[in-house]
């Protein structure tokens, strides 16, 4: 009998040994067995694509845009599963879009704690990654800590990202359309003003000119803040079809005319003393003069999203994926404003943009940097992680109505689609339309649906050689035109005059000479 006993013994501590064993064999998913550290008290990872990740680490990444009042119940979800599959943690911080033009360079040379930082061809990628704020993401880099990444990202994002052969962040997974804003608008106020629809620039004028006449101040047709750049985007840019570049984008661009075109040196302008430009102008000064905005919109620091929210505006104008987002927290919280979102270009070329409007980095300055790349690797390549930072809670802030299709749920305005938690992650394979299954919007189909492909959308500009004549004639663009874009000068064509001549003086003809060697040579390239 004690032979028996010791025989079960002896066999339990086999198979207990055995299943020990077995739960420590690698796993071509990520494993979620091993053991735990001081900072953690639950079963994490041990290993990433074979990577050893049994020290734990926290990570902080910076986002732009407005903290959505759910964040913190979000980042808690995700960390949950960080710290089983990564042995980590993600803290989010966000910038203000009001802010991010002042403190997001200071926040990559300040000596703020931080591993990943949203970066884009609008937001300082070109600058801050030829300072070397950024880690370069080589081929190594993918194959070690982001094969997720590496397997379904597109390889032209990776190619349009690189300065000098080398990307510093990585892209969203999504190629988008860059001439694509639409405007959204009070349907309440369409309607109390008897204004039938607002389809162009002339039926939003119409618009325009009743709420500035009606409401007496207390609501603006479109609360302009800082630069007006949305403005910029639609009414100069989208309108007259011009298409801009990547790097140096703020100067040079070319007007398209469609599919196959066989774009050349000649066809390149300097923005600022087109024809265009100056009717754009022109334009910008009559609404100015008509109290479409405040005289004090250089200094305005609530954002147009917020305005529109709060209802002093009577207009949005962004990107769909904001004004989509925008359009659901007031239908939350102000049904009866009837929020509508509308086209007022619709026979202008669209064409496919870049994937360098969105990305998120990895800082050069982070101690964890591959940990960093392994958890952008999960946030935007695993379904699981990348529905709740775009979408939110299932069931909570969004409803399961397709693979591809979502609907609002009852905490929707709490975390809207679309806010700046997942703007660097995003990622068309996961992406969904809002509304039952098989629904897409009239007029996302107007602003994608026949998009081209152009031949400059790989092209991008490396300042590397002009970058002080650049940064001096930034400086005399935010002076001037600024100003100009919100009609707040008396003077309109003396004040651009004179802008040009101090922008000749900033270096214009060395970073133009430059320019177009660089276009040249990408153009010689493809042909």
């Amino acid at each position: 009998m004690k032979e028996m006993k010791k025989a079960i013994t002896i066999l339990i501590s086999i198979c207990m040994l055995a299943g020990m064993l077995g739960g420590c064999q690698k796993n071509n998913e990520v494993s979620g067995g091993g053991t735990s550290d001081e900072k953690s008290t639950q079963a994490n990872a041990q290993e990433y694509n074979g990577i050893d990740i049994s020290k734990h680490v926290d990570l902080v990444m910076y986002v732009v845009g407005d903290k959505p009042e759910d964040a913190d119940k979000i980042i808690a979800k995700i960390n949950e599963k960080a710290e089983k599959d990564l042995n980590a943690s993600l803290e989010i911080n966000y910038i203000p879009l009001s802010d991010y033009e002042t403190t997001y360079s200071l926040l990559l040379s300040g000596g703020e704690t931080l591993d990943m930082i949203y970066t884009s061809t609008w937001c300082y990628y070109t600058q801050e990654a030829t300072k070397g704020a950024f880690a370069p993401v080589t081929d190594e880099v993918l194959s070690a800590y982001m094969p997720l990444t590496k397997e379904n990202q597109s390889s032209m994002a990776f190619e349009q990202a690189k300065i000098d052969g080398v990307a510093y962040f990585i892209p969203k997974n999504s190629s988008y359309v860059d001439n694509a804003e639409p405007v959204l608008i009070r349907g309440d106020l369409r309607e109390k003003y008897s204004i039938e629809e607002v389809n162009s620039l002339e039926t939003l004028e119409e618009y325009y000119d009743a709420v500035a006449a009606n409401e007496g101040g207390s609501i603006w047709p479109y609360a302009a803040a800082g630069t007006n750049e949305q403005m910029s985007k639609l009414f100069f840019l989208q309108a007259k079809n011009v298409l801009l570049f990547n790097g140096g984008s703020e100067y040079y661009g070319y007007f398209c005319e469609g599919e196959n075109q066989k774009v050349t040196i000649d066809d390149i302008m300097w923005l600022y003393d087109t024809e265009e430009y100056l009717e754009y102008l022109k334009l910008m000064k009559s609404w100015a003069d008509k109290g479409y905005w405040s005289k004090n919109a250089i200094s305005n620091t609530i954002s147009p999203r917020d305005a529109f929210e709060n209802g002093t505006s009577a207009s949005l104008i962004w990107n769909i994926d904001t004004v989509e987002a925008c359009q659901i927290s007031v239908e939350a919280a102000h049904p009866e404003w009837k929020p509508e979102i509308v086209d007022v270009t619709p026979d202008v070329v669209r064409s496919e943009g870049m994937f360098l409007g969105d990305g998120i980095a990895v800082a050069e300055s982070s101690k964890n940097k591959e940990r960093a790349f392994m958890m952008i690797d999960l946030l935007k390549f695993r379904q699981d992680y990348y529905e709740l930072a775009r979408y939110g809670i299932e069931g909570e802030h969004w409803i399961n109505t397709s693979d591809t299709t979502w609907m609002p749920g009852d905490e929707q305005a709490k975390f809207t689609v679309g806010n700046g938690t997942s703007w660097g992650l995003k990622n068309d394979m996961y992406e969904r339309i809002q509304g039952e299954a098989g629904a897409i919007s009239e007029v996302r189909e107007s602003l994608f649906g026949n998009a081209i492909s152009v031949v400059t959308s790989g092209f991008v500009f490396n300042d590397a050689e002009v970058k002080n004549e650049l940064a001096a004639i930034d400086e005399t663009r935010t002076k001037y035109i600024h100003l100009l874009e919100l009609g707040l000068v008396e003077d309109l064509e003396g004040t651009l005059a004179e802008f040009n001549e101090k922008a000749e003086v900033a270096g214009k003809e060395k970073l133009e000479t430059e320019f177009i060697t660089q276009l040249s040579t990408y153009l010689d390239g493809i042909e």
